[in-house]
């Protein structure tokens, strides 16, 4: 029997082999494997589309080249008919093409199936003559930067069953009416996103009359509100209906989704104006799993008889619920995602709450610091969960027992959570499939583990704001976000790492008690997006680093000059070097290099020399400190070049937004001589400060045509000459130093309408004068004047000369210091002449009594 199977199959292995001998043969006589499917009139029409798009990624590099050249088909993004061999699929999605769009695609008229989206087409049109391909049965032209008028011509299009639209956020596709689109009796998906409708008042009743329509989705798309036609007659096939971010009430449009159709099992109002609670109608659409309301303003509690018991997917999240979560939403039994993120809700949550939610999947309750967890400690919950965030709501101060159970759980946020505890060990055991870990601002101790040997496969570990100490653990490679800051960790940081290369994109070790020399291996984070070691006790020089946006080393004690490495990192943003003993001259390849920065302190180290008129060329920066130096010379007087200073809405504020989170940069900032830290607002700070250094000269007039100025600071300086005779140009200025340096003249009248300011201090100078009077100067008090010995008038208690004798005139000066050319009329040549007259007779009219008088 053994010897029958063997002989078996070697007899298969043999006819396997013949046969393919066979066919080799066959196809190479007969040529069938040089077969050509490519029609010549179609594969010269592509090659003309070709030569009239850009394609900088070589995405279409296939077309026409040698390998391929005779056959179209085999082309990439290009479809034929198995049956016919006409092209009837161009699938040229996101391939970052842009040009035009040739009318040689006519030539394809047997052409099903065109996608053309997450392209840019730089706002060019929609070509009317994709009106014509009369066989196109998918058309999709979504996010690839179309504007003007909706070509009526696409109303041609009458087998098309899917079309997408869409354009940039400014709503620059438009459709006055969507006559067009009645005409497309065979559509069943359509979705415009960002298409301008706001005079398309007929849409309600074109998309009755489409009654093939399973999938609906008008997003952002300035919609009217319109009355339903009568009579209304829904379709019966709808089963996806969107109208995201269309700023409708809920008093015109859940009556419209009643009646629209009695199949929806998708329905999406969210990031509208919805007020009020939610119609307890609602639930009669029994077919409805998916239910999406997020971004409104309902309020009241959660009606459970407004949710239908087939939901899978439920959405309530940024609205303004209160009370109690009902414990109701426990028997939704196929439930699989549960969002109800930031909103106002409280109480408890127990077990009850989690009965029947065998299906959950995803738990979203973030942002609810009212509510509050009193699980008991064996629960074994009846889900696994993949998704868990509880950001701000109270768990603790134990850490949650019931996680053990969660073998599946990749997403975990326990931020904020009030836990004071440490991690336990059976944590680590679940932690290799985690993707993302938060558990930052609470009260976790204790000295964490080799985490490399932890997280087989992570996208971020945030650990910050608690009080972890000990040595830094060594940390995984292959993750994109590393955050340990504001924590204890002590000890040097040159084993954090024992990889060759890692692929950080963001690493955060700042507030620590970490010391000794950064390692050379730095430079061999090559991904670095953001980096932050600031607030720390590192010493020695920076070694070579490559840093994409972000760099915070600030309040360490680095020394020697600004590492030339960092001259290749041509992108930065954001450069933040303060507080350490860095020495040296301010390269002047900074303002050459850096070009993107819009954030550049060096304050409190010992730099000198003067400063490079190349930082003129910073055109973006919004801060710039040098404050607490030793820099000399004189200030450039191109500072005007600074552009960000003087529009008065900023274009580069998304520099100062963390890609990775969300929020924006933040720094310690010396404002109204208070070091503060600007968290979430320092993209509003547009700042000059070059205090305590020894700059000398006078104040460049130019530095007035920074108009959107806040903050100027000059003071602790050997500055002379005027103070700047136009300086009421800077009606921004909220806080204004020019104290402690050698100003003479008078104040310049201009400074009364700086009615925007918050602090002034002219102090310890040597300007003379009256102080202009105005209601807004009179608010500061003296200590914003003293010091000018020649100073006079409110606040100060010295009064100006005309304050004291009204007859005795007072001898003017304008704002440079200088006499007024118009003096008082009483002073002229024949003043002066009655007044020797009068100074003869009083002279010998006492002392000639004196002379004739002997005795």
């Amino acid at each position: 029997m053994i010897v029958d199977q063997k002989f078996f199959q070697h007899l298969q292995l043999l006819v396997i082999v013949l046969l393919l001998s066979w066919r080799d043969t066959f196809e190479h006589s007969t040529g069938m494997k040089d077969v050509i499917r490519c029609i010549e009139k179609e594969k010269e029409a592509l090659l003309k589309f070709k030569d009239e798009l850009i394609d900088e990624y070589s995405q279409l590099s296939s077309w026409g080249n040698e390998k391929y050249k005779k056959d179209c088909c085999k082309w990439s993004g290009v479809g034929c008919d198995n049956q016919t061999n006409h092209i009837v699929e161009l699938d040229l999605v996101n391939m970052g093409l842009r040009g035009n769009i040739s009318i040689s695609l006519l030539e394809i008229q047997h052409l099903k199936y065109l996608d053309l989206g997450e392209n840019d087409f730089n706002h060019s049109r929609i070509p009317q003559f994709i009106g014509s391909l009369g066989r196109l049965q998918h058309l999709d032209l979504s996010n690839s930067n179309f504007s003007g008028e909706i070509p009526h011509h696409l109303g041609n299009l009458s087998e098309l069953n899917s079309l997408r639209l869409s354009s940039s956020a400014d709503g620059s596709l438009t459709s006055t009416n969507l006559d067009w689109l009645s005409r497309l009796h065979s559509l069943k998906n359509l979705s415009m996103f960002s298409v301008n409708l706001t005079m398309a008042t007929d849409w309600l009743q074109i998309i009755t009359k489409l009654t093939q329509l399973q999938h609906l989705f008008l997003d952002s798309c300035n919609l009217p509100m319109v009355l339903p036609p009568s009579p209304f007659n829904a379709s019966n096939s709808l089963s996806a209906f969107g109208l995201t971010g269309n700023e409708f009430s809920s008093s015109w449009i859940f009556p419209l989704v009643f009646n629209l159709s009695s199949s929806l099992t998708l329905l999406d109002l969210s990031s509208n104006k919805l007020q009020g609670e939610i119609p307890i109608s609602l639930g009669n659409m029994s077919r409805l799993t998916s239910l999406y309301l997020y971004g409104n303003q309902f309020t009241g509690e959660v009606p459970c008889p407004a949710l239908s018991s087939s939901l899978t997917d439920l959405d309530l999240s940024n609205n303004m619920f209160n009370g109690t979560i009902a414990q109701c939403i426990g028997s939704l039994s196929k439930l699989e995602y549960l969002y109800l993120v930031s909103n106002n809700f409280e109480g408890i949550i127990t077990e009850s709450h989690f009965s029947d939610l065998s299906q959950l999947q995803g738990l979203y309750l973030s942002s609810n610091s009212g509510i509050s967890f009193n699980i008991s400690l064996g629960w074994n919950p009846p889900f696994q969960l993949t998704g868990l965030y509880l950001t701000d709501c109270n768990i603790g101060p134990h850490f949650p027992t019931w996680l053990r159970t969660q073998t599946r759980l990749k997403y975990l946020d326990i931020s904020n959570a009030e836990i004071s505890d440490t991690f336990p060990d059976w944590f680590w055991e679940l932690s290799p499939k985690l993707r993302s870990l938060n558990a930052s601002n609470n009260n976790f101790q204790g000295v964490l583990p080799d985490l490399s040997s932890k997280f087989s496969n992570f996208d971020s570990i945030d650990l910050s704001f608690n009080h972890f100490n000990g040595s830094l653990p060594i940390l995984p490679p292959n993750g994109f976000v590393v955050d340990l800051s504001s924590n204890e960790f002590s000890g040097s940081i040159t084993n954090i790492y024992n990889e060759t290369s890692c692929y950080w994109e963001y690493l955060d070790l700042s507030n620590n008690l970490l010391a000794g020399q950064l390692p050379d291996c730095f430079a061999n984070l090559q991904n670095l997006v953001y980096l932050n070691l600031a607030h720390n006790n590192f010493s020695g020089k920076i070694p070579s680093l490559k840093v994409t946006l972000s760099l915070h080393l600030q309040n360490n004690s680095f020394t020697g000059e600004i590492p030339t490495s960092l001259r290749s990192c041509t992108s930065l943003t954001f450069i933040d070097l303060s507080q350490n003993k860095l020495t040296g001259n301010i390269p002047t390849w900074v303002g050459d290099t850096w070009t993107y920065l819009v954030f550049l302190s060096l304050r409190s180290n010992e730099f000198f020399g003067s400063i490079p008129s190349h930082l003129c060329h910073l055109a973006n920066l919004q801060v710039l400190d040098l404050s607490l130096n030793k820099i000399s010379g004189g200030i450039p007087k191109c500072l005007n070049n600074l552009t960000a200073m003087i529009q008065v809405d900023s274009e580069f504020d998304s520099a100062f937004i963390l890609y990775y989170e969300g929020g924006f940069e933040s720094a310690f900032v010396t404002w109204k001589g208070k070091e503060a830290e600007y968290i979430n607002t320092l993209n509003l700070v547009k700042l000059i400060d070059l205090s305590s250094n020894n700059l000398i000269g006078d104040v460049p007039t130019e530095i007035t045509s920074l108009v959107t100025l806040v903050g100027l600071n000059l003071s602790r300086n050997n500055l002379s000459g005027f103070l700047p005779p136009n300086i009421e140009r800077l009606r921004s200025l909220d806080f204004l130093d020019f104290s402690r340096n050698h100003f003479s003249g008078g104040i310049p009248t201009g400074i009364s309408q700086l009615d925007q300011l918050g602090v002034l201090d002219l102090s310890y100078n040597n300007l003379s004068g009256k102080i202009p009077q105005s209601i807004h100067l009179q608010t500061f008090n003296v200590f914003a004047f003293e010091g000018n010995p020649r100073l006079c008038g409110l606040p100060l208690t010295k009064a100006c000369p005309k304050d004291e004798i009204a007859q005795v005139p007072k001898i003017g000066h304008n704002v440079d210091g200088m006499k007024n050319q118009e003096e008082d009329k009483l002073i002229n040549d024949g003043f002066y002449i009655s007044m020797a007259v009068g100074f003869v007779f009083g002279f010998w009219g006492v002392c000639g009594t004196f002379v004739l008088n002997h005795s």
